[in-house]
């Protein structure tokens, strides 16, 4: 066992990769509906690690925490300016004002136990379950007017108070939310989640029925004979009820394929594909038509979808059915439209505005030559744009570094708050225009999941050997103070849900678990209304929760100086 302590205390990177691996496995531990989670479960296990005094680059600890932030505000940066407007202004101001109770309880809290600024902000981190609060915290820390020492000791309690305060954290939420919360709302929470799904799906089921985005659909007939000799403009007007948008696209004639124009002659044995939007099925006249056969080459058509950010200036404005009729050519379908990175129900009166991205559907050779017409292509790719992110690290980075002098007090944003922001800023960018910063779906997961992971095992290992005294010191009153911290933010979100904001009662618990940051909260309460509806109150709560609780890293060190 010496040689592997030595191993590891020489080569610290290998310390780094065992932490990740065993705090992952940890992190997958569940009793119950509460489940350890991976950021926790990596903390426990570097708390044990650092106990052997193994030293590792802290630049490798900010770098990771960088890109955690940064990712964290790009995912939620659509939600968090969506929510800034009218429709989710109500779930905004709840969430500031649960999340500044948060910040109330924990000052108060922290100066009736005679904290300093570590224990406070461990007490913040863990009782209000954000981790990132952690680095947050610490960063702004080094600018108290301090010995270096007694910095040391602050920035290595904040570890420990996370993690001795975390585990009620997460389970008292839960506990709370899903079972005091009903008898609080005085409601039975199935049955209002149920009439909550009910409107919720009347409301989709009645916009997606007015939409005409859907599926394009390509079928194979041998025609009928009566409709030899005529043009296939006129065939195509004689398949439908309604004047839909439904074309011949391809004739096969003597073996051989042949993409028709409007003014071609439908000819004796003539297989035809037609093609038409799904659903339009109740708008054609399949018995019309001829025999549905099956041909190879027929069938298999290439054809592709392409999403494409409108920058032709003369469309914007325009409306879909002018598009249809006037810009599109025959055989190319309008599938799908995306405003600000969410799909939208439309029809042909919607008007097309500017950075919308507009998926075209068609024969592959068609669809390339409209995507130049309406705009750039913006195609789906593995490739991380890394221009764009290093790029907004470092000009948040940049905007965090400033102090602003309060006394003898250095106050800043820290190069990780602005990380935080600009991330915000990028995300939102992005969703208005899909062609630049893209960061797949894995690599944000890498970066966010990886990111925080690896800091907190830095974290855990540095602050490893003062664990076990911190914890001596502090113990048992500090798992009271998180009860405390953890408990009155929980009540306060039900009951200004309940009289003030005038939520539904799976909204209100919904909300109050994404203010908190609390996941594992909601999995609770949905569970127990056996139903999803209280997600409805989750996404934009959460989005903020995320960035504020953040902020208290900061500015909770500002009453503790």
């Amino acid at each position: 066992m010496l040689w592997l302590i030595d191993i590891l205390k020489s080569r610290p990177e290998l310390a780094l990769f065992l932490t990740l691996a065993i705090g992952y496995a940890v992190g997958k531990i569940q009793i119950g509906t509460f489940k350890v989670g991976a950021v926790t479960g990596v903390l426990i296990t570097g708390v044990v690690v650092g106990q052997l005094n193994i030293v590792i680059d802290p630049t490798i600890k900010s770098v990771f925490f960088l890109f955690f932030l940064f990712t964290l505000g790009y995912n939620a940066g659509p939600q968090f300016f969506k929510g800034l407007k009218k429709e989710g202004l109500s779930q905004v101001i709840f969430t500031f004002l649960v999340c500044v109770i948060g910040l109330i309880s924990t000052i108060v809290v922290a100066k009736l136990f005679s904290y300093h600024a570590g224990q406070a902000s461990g007490l913040a981190a863990g009782a209000l379950t954000q981790s990132a609060i952690i680095g947050v915290s610490q960063d702004a820390i080094l600018n108290l007017p301090v010995e270096d020492t007694i910095k040391t000791q602050m920035i290595n309690f904040v570890p420990v108070g996370y993690a001795v305060t975390y585990i009620f954290g997460t389970i008292g939420a839960a506990f709370v939310l899903s079972t005091f919360g009903p008898k609080i709302l005085g409601v039975n929470l199935e049955e209002e989640s149920n009439k909550l799904d009910h409107a919720s799906r009347v409301a989709i089921e009645d916009e997606l029925l007015k939409s005409c985005a859907g599926e394009v659909i390509y079928r194979v007939y041998k025609i009928d004979e009566k409709f030899i000799g005529q043009r296939v403009e006129q065939v195509e007007k004689q398949l439908s009820t309604e004047p839909i948008r439904l074309f011949i696209a391809r004739i096969k004639r003597s073996n051989q394929i042949l993409i028709p124009t409007a003014d071609e002659i439908i000819q004796k044995e003539d297989r035809i594909a037609i093609v038409f939007k799904e659903k339009d099925l109740p708008n054609v006249y399949f018995a019309e038509i001829g025999t549905e056969v099956m041909d190879y080459q027929l069938t298999r058509l290439e054809t592709e979808s392409v999403a494409i950010y409108l920058k032709n200036v003369e469309l914007n404005g325009k409306t879909v059915k002018h598009i249809d009729n006037d810009v599109l050519t025959r055989h190319v379908f309008i599938s799908k439209i995306q405003r600000a990175g969410e799909e939208i129900a439309y029809d042909d009166h919607t008007i097309i505005q500017k950075h919308d991205v507009i998926t075209l559907t068609g024969p592959k050779n068609e669809v390339e030559a409209m995507s130049s017409v309406i705009g750039k292509v913006a195609r789906k790719t593995d490739e991380t744009d890394m221009i764009f992110v290093a790029l907004g690290i470092l000009l948040g980075s940049l905007i965090g570094i400033p102090t602003l002098m309060l006394g003898k007090i250095g106050i800043s944003l820290s190069t990780s708050g602005g990380a935080l922001i600009m991330g915000l800023i990028f995300g939102f960018l992005h969703s208005r225009r899909p062609t630049v910063g893209n960061i797949p779906k894995g690599t944000a997961w890498f970066l966010s999941n990886v990111g925080l992971a690896v800091f907190v095992a830095i974290v855990g290992i540095s602050a490893g050997p003062g664990f076990i005294s911190g914890l001596r010191e502090s113990g048992m009153s500090f798992l009271l103070a998180g009860v405390i911290v953890t408990l009155i933010p929980t009540f306060s979100g039900i009951l200004l849900g309940k009289y003030v904001f005038k939520f539904s009662a799976p909204v209100t618990l919904g909300a109050t678990a994404g203010a908190l940051t609390v996941t594992a909260a909601l999995g609770a309460v949905c569970e127990k209304a056996k139903s999803n509806a209280p997600v409805l109150g989750y996404t934009i709560p959460y989005a903020v929760g995320n960035i504020l609780l953040t902020i208290w890293g900061s500015l909770i060190i500002l009453f503790f100086s």
